[in-house]
């Protein structure tokens, strides 16, 4: 069961249960707050809690310690609010369209899954580092595929480039102790009901050496059955976090 808490502006509920709806949450919604621990049995559940809608929400999980992910969207105040004890997990400051895929992203984040899924994405250090990762991967001790002319203009995902970077002392090292780990470490990521885990590959210029591994990752996980796994084509979005 995943509970997520939006606590926003009333102007932004319609449209962000809309948007729970389309990534998969049910609505909570005329519930007396002193029900709160029936209606959170719910899987994949969301409340908005606005002035005066259910305003008692957070109060009452916090009161019986039910787990919650909490969002905040704009400046919700007023007399009738009562403000949560604890921070959100983000402050979203509105909904335009950049603050809205990034809700989704989060809220997709947070859907209960019978497998973690493993999102792995390739990045350029000299770009600087990933913010939304979890695990960042270092593949700079390998030799770049960039110096060999005739696979310069390539990319990691070619044949010739994977077999070329994994044939190197410390590749299988990496990838299959790095897989080891993960099979130890995802069971216990879901237990503190983390769903999703992003991992970022990078090397100098994020082009062969990083797509080889990410795509060597991918395909182990996948075939190990201890997580789904994915490649994603870009890092995922990242929005900087606004002082409350």
């Amino acid at each position: 069961m995943s509970l997520v808490a939006i606590l926003a502006e009333e102007r932004f509920r319609p449209r962000l249960e809309e948007l729970a709806r389309e990534v998969g949450f049910q609505l909570l919604e005329g519930v007396d707050p002193h029900a709160a621990l029936a209606a959170v049995a719910t899987p994949d559940a969301v409340v908005v809690v606005t002035e005066g809608h259910h305003s008692q929400w957070l109060g009452e999980l916090d009161k019986e310690a039910v787990r919650y992910w909490l969002v905040e969207v704009g400046s919700p105040g007023g007399p009738l609010l009562q403000p949560p004890s604890r921070r959100p997990h983000r402050h979203l400051l509105g909904l335009d369209r950049s603050s809205s895929s990034y809700l989704h992203q989060l809220l997709d984040d947070w859907l209960d899954r019978d497998l973690v899924r493993v999102d792995c994405f390739n990045f350029a250090f000299r770009d600087g580092l990933p913010q939304e990762a979890d695990w960042v991967l270092d593949t700079r001790f390998l030799d770049s595929p960039y110096w060999v002319p005739r696979m310069r203009t390539r990319r990691g995902d070619d044949p010739e480039v994977r077999r070329y970077v994994m044939a190197q002392r410390g590749a299988e090292a990496l990838v299959s102790g790095f897989v080891d780990a993960l099979g130890v470490l995802l069971p216990l990521y879901r237990e503190q009901r983390r769903s999703v885990v992003r991992v970022a590959v990078g090397c100098t210029g994020g082009q062969h050496r990083s797509l080889s591994v990410a795509h060597e990752i991918v395909e182990r996980l996948s075939n190990s059955q201890i997580a789904t796994a994915r490649l994603l084509r870009r890092p995922p979005h990242h929005l900087p976090q606004y002082p409350d």
